[in-house]
């Protein structure tokens, strides 16, 4: 009789240990498998969070690098002071959380590329364009890691609008995106 009692207490032990046992092996196999990277076949595995609005869930992303793509960023990073000043110079409020039409004129790996590219674009012609410098992680719908250079519109931009984005960047093309970021973007009416 004095068997028993010791019995049903380690019965009750028994499920709660395997589960906690199983649970530790699987965030030990998700640390290893997350940081993974392999040097010669230039595949690259990283680990990104998810919009606010999945509380916290995390996504492996697997990136295939060849030279003709640029290179996404690995490490988190902010936009400079001097491109938010001149997104705000030029009109730009924050559009946190509304759905936008964007011209991406280029996407590059580094902030200094993407500055370098905008510098042309600034004016085309006699007519100032709104083209800015901005992170695609900033923006749910742009594939993350890159730094972009994109006009933004309220609506699908017109023909006529397209015709003087690509101006400065004859392969722009149209994304739908919603904006993560309280950065300054100047928003032009679509149309």
């Amino acid at each position: 009789m004095t068997g028993s009692g010791f019995k049903r207490f380690g019965g009750l032990l028994a499920v709660p240990l395997a589960l906690l046992g199983a649970i530790v092996m699987l965030m030990i196999g998700l640390v290893a498998c997350t940081n993974l990277t392999t040097s010669g076949s230039e595949v690259v595995t990283s680990t990104d969070t998810l919009p606010s609005t999945t509380s916290g869930a995390t996504a492996t992303t697997e990136l295939v690098s060849t030279t003709s793509v640029p290179t996404p960023t690995t490490t988190a990073a902010a936009v400079s002071a001097e491109s938010i000043a001149y997104a705000q110079s030029i009109g730009g409020t924050s559009h946190m959380g509304e759905e936008l039409y964007f011209v991406i004129g280029a996407s590059v790996a580094t902030e200094a590329e993407a500055k370098a590219l905008l510098e042309p674009a600034k004016a085309v012609g006699d007519m100032q364009s709104s083209f800015i410098v901005q992170l695609s992680d900033n923006f749910d719908g742009m594939s993350p890691g890159y730094w972009v250079i994109f006009e933004a519109y309220d609506g699908y931009p017109s023909e006529d609008d397209l015709f003087f984005c690509r101006r400065p960047f004859p392969d722009a093309y149209v994304v739908r995106a919603t904006v993560m970021t309280n950065d300054p973007i100047p928003v032009r009416p679509g149309g």
